[in-house]
């Protein structure tokens, strides 16, 4: 008599989250600047170090050629790393600053997080369109200056302000709580076991 094999079917089940609150979502962004400011500053910092003798002056338009548009690259190096491939870890789609809060990034269909999401959501939406969130922003506006010598850091600074202003608005009063770089990464901040 011949082995049947049974073949077992297992569905998977859909997993659902719930939206990450205010609050969380609020804690988790003072972090994540805060600790996103630090990596992005980190070979600036150690640029103007050799350079003037202190690590205060983070202007790298001030930094003789090419050492500004040097730190400036190493800065978003940084962040990108910071930003993106600390959140594309496991698929967790957690920062440092989400992990602490218990929340997590998702893609709107409650799929994990991918090196493309991220890049929509992190590096276009949140440090180029909305542009005053991270000091990442004013790095890539910095070496825009430098690279074309046309001033893109106050133009740029303040169109980042109202954007930032409308994406705050959209956390704070819609019931989704997603912002501007949520809807461009086609994401959602959520709670975590």
């Amino acid at each position: 008599m011949a082995n049947k094999k049974q073949k077992k079917i297992i569905k998977e089940k859909k997993v659902t989250y719930q939206d990450a609150t205010l609050s969380r979502r609020f804690i988790s962004y003072l972090i994540d600047w805060y600790v996103g400011a630090l990596a992005t500053a980190l070979p600036i910092s150690m640029i103007a170090k050799k350079l003037t003798g202190t690590m205060l002056n983070q202007n790298i338009m001030e930094f003789e050629a090419p050492y500004g548009l040097i730190g400036g690259v190493l800065g978003l190096i940084c962040a990108f790393i910071y930003f993106v491939i600390v959140p594309l870890k496991d698929g967790q789609g957690q920062t440092l600053g989400k992990r602490i809060c218990k929340i997590r990034i998702v893609k709107d269909n409650d799929e994990n997080v991918e090196l493309k999401t991220l890049l929509l959501r992190q590096v276009l939406g949140l440090i180029i369109v909305e542009g005053s969130l991270v000091s990442a922003s004013a790095i890539w506006h910095q070496i825009a200056t430098m690279l074309t010598g046309f001033n893109f850091v106050a133009p740029l600074m303040y169109i980042g302000i109202v954007v930032t202003g409308v994406s705050a608005l959209l956390v704070a009063f819609k019931k989704d709580h997603r912002a501007i770089h949520d809807y461009i990464g086609k994401t959602k901040v959520v709670m975590c076991d």
